[in-house]
């Protein structure tokens, strides 16, 4: 509970450093900003967060200890598609290639092959820590 008593004191001191650091004028869009902030965490308290905790449970269930060898690829994925998500769904094309005369083609195909590298490296880190516990525990 103090937890959320923390936030809620702490929103205001957010939002008042949002406003200064973008050096707000305009009360239109110092309250825009305050919104945005209280949506945000509305957004991601109320809603996301028990998704992803209910998805991490039936992960732990399914998986079982090998969990954060899914974690960490899964984790590290959808940061990529986080950070290059303009990119992939071809946002921006048009300046992009005015500017370099390429095009965003390929990127979602990257993205892919690289999510699938990520797990395929877990996969084997996993199956190398395995063996040698497996090969102690028949040796007893």
């Amino acid at each position: 509970m103090r937890f959320w008593i923390a936030n809620l004191l702490l929103l205001p001191l957010c939002a008042w450093a949002l406003v200064e650091v973008f050096s707000v004028s305009s009360t239109k869009a110092a309250m825009g900003i305050a919104t945005w902030l209280i949506a945000a965490v509305i957004l991601h308290d109320l809603v996301l967060l028990p998704l992803y905790s209910a998805g991490d449970r039936a992960a732990r269930l399914a998986v079982g200890s090998a969990i954060n060898y899914v974690r960490v690829p899964a984790a590290l994925s959808l940061l990529m598609l986080l950070v290059f998500w303009g990119t992939i769904a071809g946002r921006g094309e048009g300046a992009y290639h005015a500017v370099s005369g390429r095009s965003f083609e390929g990127y979602a195909l990257r993205w892919l092959l690289v999510t699938g590298l990520l797990f395929a490296a877990s996969g084997c880190v996993y199956l190398a820590r395995r063996g040698p516990a497996r090969r102690r525990r028949r040796g007893r």
